[in-house]
């Protein structure tokens, strides 16, 4: 089934922005559709911003974004209710999840509307029961704790994810990534690529690649092994391998894997490994309820005391203060 395209354009995308939201984000959907207007030389899509009031809501950095309309104002079977709907947010999206939400996703599912989440937009639909049965994904930092709160979503480590009539994604560029991938099926690769090379951006990654912790950039090509080591690193987070397994694996002596974390990165492998764990930890403590102990063990720590001497060694405060405080 076509996801973007009607019989008769334009067609109309109502986006549902939560406070919060990643700019970054919210641009990487609206603006694809604003270049294949102007490439196309047609109104392909039109779209609106929806807000839960109609009052302008802020992202994480402070920036105000304009209304056109409030989730009250939009009625099932009204273009953009049936078509498509897409939901942006990041930061306390629980915040926003209220009984009215629920509803308006719910009054767009049973329209038959195309329904995308966008980073922690994928928590607002899970929230709603759209996605049961569905395979999604969301930010990499999140992934888990989408996956404990709604057991009957099929959750994915992927950029982006398209099943059926429901769209997921990670982030801002698996956002882009997504939108290309969409005006590729539903308008031909001419477009898709007029697109991408509008935003002098080369789409060099699929759907169903798995997000990552950190962005490798040109290591990539200047030191693939050092790159597989830390890919490892980041796929045994729980129970993590040794530096002399790690270096077994992409193929290099222990000696040399550190020479080229020491040279690349300026750390030591063991030293970067345990930054990833603590980053994941300090994520844990932030967005979900889970005791210490037990985020102590999901980081691969192994007692709470072992993780709070190590988080607050890193990061000058101890766990419970971060959870108290509501962040850093």
């Amino acid at each position: 089934m076509p996801f973007l395209r009607s019989d008769t354009a334009p067609r109309h995308v109502r986006i549902l922005v939560l406070p919060g939201f990643s700019n970054l984000t919210l641009a990487a959907l609206m603006e694809p559709l604003r270049v294949a207007n102007r490439l196309d030389g047609r109104t392909l899509f039109e779209w609106s911003i929806v807000t839960p009031d109609g009052a302008p809501v802020a992202s994480r950095s402070g920036v105000r974004i304009e209304a056109d309309m409030a989730m009250a104002a939009v009625r099932p079977g009204e273009p953009g209710l049936a078509e498509a709907l897409f939901v942006v947010a990041a930061y306390d999206v629980e915040d926003a999840i209220t009984p009215e939400l629920r509803g308006f996703i719910r009054a767009a599912a049973r329209a038959g509307a195309v329904i995308g989440g966008l980073e922690s937009g994928t928590y607002a639909m899970a929230a709603a029961g759209v996605l049961d049965g569905y395979r999604a994904t969301t930010h990499w930092e999140d992934l888990q704790d989408l996956a404990d709160r709604f057991p009957r979503v099929d959750v994915r480590p992927d950029r982006f994810v398209i099943d059926r009539n429901r769209l997921s994604s990670g982030g801002a560029l698996p956002t882009l990534d997504l939108m290309l991938d969409l005006f590729r099926r539903d308008f031909g690769l001419s477009l898709a690529m007029a697109v991408s090379s509008a935003f002098i951006y080369e789409q060099e990654h699929a759907g169903h690649d798995p997000q990552h912790m950190r962005a490798a950039g040109r290591l990539s090509w200047q030191d693939p092994a050092l790159v597989r080591a830390i890919r490892l690193m980041e796929r045994n987070i729980e129970h993590p391998l040794s530096v002399e397994a790690i270096a077994e694996a992409v193929e290099l002596s222990p000696r040399e894997l550190l020479r080229r974390f020491r040279t690349r990165l300026a750390t030591s492998p063991k030293s970067y490994y345990a930054e990833l764990r603590l980053t994941v930890g300090r994520r844990l403590l932030e967005h979900t309820d889970h005791p210490l102990g037990m985020i102590a063990l999901m980081c691969g720590f192994g007692s709470g005391s072992a993780f709070a001497r190590a988080f607050r060694a890193r990061f000058g405060s101890c766990p419970t203060m971060l959870r108290r405080t509501g962040g850093m």
